[in-house]
């Protein structure tokens, strides 16, 4: 009997160790454990902001989202770790969000505006019309004329050309990228640029040599789909007359 006494606590500690060392199940839907998701097309922060809300508030303490990038920038991905549930809603959120970008559709138009009378107004949309009386108090300008406007299609970066008085050329380009919410309105403008190729100076001009190009709008903003903005003016060569530029994301 005393024998057998002895035998019993180390059988239940062999027991005891036997369980501790048993891998956990994987499939246990309240087991957590991390997951690297891959980011293709979302700002990393947005991606990082979306993963975080999937995770439940019983279990926002336990949950764990970061976000890296690898060779410059090229290649993002979270790392996120959580219960099996948190992932599956993780991955389909991702799925969704992250998918390849439509097209968006900007049209740029660009304005000669004077205060010398007898010039037609432009024959614009009611948005660009809006836009332009939004601001017309803070601009010295009493008429305006339509010199050009061109469509731009694009992904993420585009750029297109404009022609102005005497066949100067302007090249437009723009990064844009959607901001807020995924599938919102909001996008941002980054880079924005309206540059004045290689010219001759205005044909009254007493010194008629090339003029090298130059910068006359920088900038970046915010802009809705759906919606019009003065971008900017610049001072042309002609008088009194100034060249505005009014951007439109269509809906």
């Amino acid at each position: 009997m005393r024998v057998m006494n002895r035998c019993i606590p180390i059988l239940l500690l062999l027991t005891a160790s036997v369980a501790a060392a048993a891998p956990r199940d994987e499939s246990d839907p309240t087991h957590f454990h991390g997951v690297r998701y891959e980011i293709h097309y979302l700002d990393l922060h947005a991606a990082e902001v979306l993963a975080w809300e999937q995770c439940p508030a019983a279990i926002k303490d336990r949950c764990r989202v970061a976000s890296a990038s690898t060779h410059e920038g090229r290649v993002k991905f979270l790392e996120v770790t959580a219960d099996s549930p948190t992932h599956e809603r993780i991955a389909l959120a991702l799925a969704k969000a992250d998918s390849s970008p439509t097209t968006q559709v900007f049209q740029a138009v660009l304005l000669a505006a004077s205060n010398r009378p007898g010039v037609a107004a432009p024959d614009l949309p009611p948005g660009a019309q809006k836009a332009l009386a939004d601001i017309r108090g803070l601009l010295p300008f009493k008429s305006y004329e339509q010199l050009d406007g061109t469509l731009l299609r694009t992904t993420e970066v585009a750029e297109g050309q404009l022609v102005g008085r005497e066949g100067r050329r302007y090249k437009i380009a723009l990064r844009f990228e959607p901001a807020g919410a995924p599938g919102g309105n909001d996008l941002s403008i980054e880079q924005f640029q309206l540059r004045e190729e290689s010219s001759f100076p205005p044909s009254n001009a007493a010194d008629k040599t090339p003029r090298n190009p130059r910068d006359l709008i920088s900038t970046s903003f915010g802009l809705k789909r759906g919606e019009t903005i003065v971008v900017g003016t610049s001072k042309s060569d002609a008088g009194d007359e100034a060249l505005v530029l009014l951007l439109t994301a269509a809906q």
